[in-house]
């Protein structure tokens, strides 16, 4: 049962490392961007959109992935599936945080290429949203060392 409870527990961290990855690549956009020119930045910025998408998803599915594991430890550790659902530590907070500013990280994304694609200025909104993503980044960083510690306690 302890090895079960322990692949319960790792599923999120595990999960969230391919997430990680996903995110700080995707920001490296606003580098590759000051170069690219033509049809490969088209082609890169469909790339970027695209990606963005799936983040989203991504994140929405390791939260719910959290919240799944934490109804199976609370069903393992103490036959209630709602014991553990609720966060009591900043790291879960910080965890439905991350979630709620990547959906306007995305969502300012969606108007910045909306705006561009109809010919309204974008500059605004791209620069918004290339902020929201520092900051959001800065939150996942804290977010993530939190969540190592949570887990050195929990294992």
């Amino acid at each position: 049962m302890q090895t079960l409870r322990t692949l319960i527990i790792l599923a999120h961290p595990a999960a969230a490392l391919v997430i990680l990855w996903l995110f700080f690549n995707q920001r490296k956009w606003r580098k590759r961007s000051l170069v690219t020119k033509g049809s490969e930045r088209e082609r890169q910025i469909q790339n970027h959109e695209s990606m963005g998408n799936n983040i989203l998803i991504y994140s929405i599915l390791i939260v719910l992935l959290a919240f799944i594991s934490n109804i199976f430890r609370g069903i393992i550790d103490f036959n209630s599936p709602t014991y553990y659902l609720i966060p009591g530590h900043f790291h879960g907070w910080s965890g439905i945080l991350g979630l709620i500013m990547m959906f306007g990280l995305w969502n300012l994304g969606k108007k910045t290429s909306l705006a561009k694609k109809s010919g309204s200025s974008f500059h605004r909104q791209k620069e918004i949203h290339g902020r929201v993503s520092d900051i959001l980044a800065m939150l996942i960083v804290i977010h993530s060392f939190l969540g190592l510690l949570y887990l050195l306690s929990i294992l």
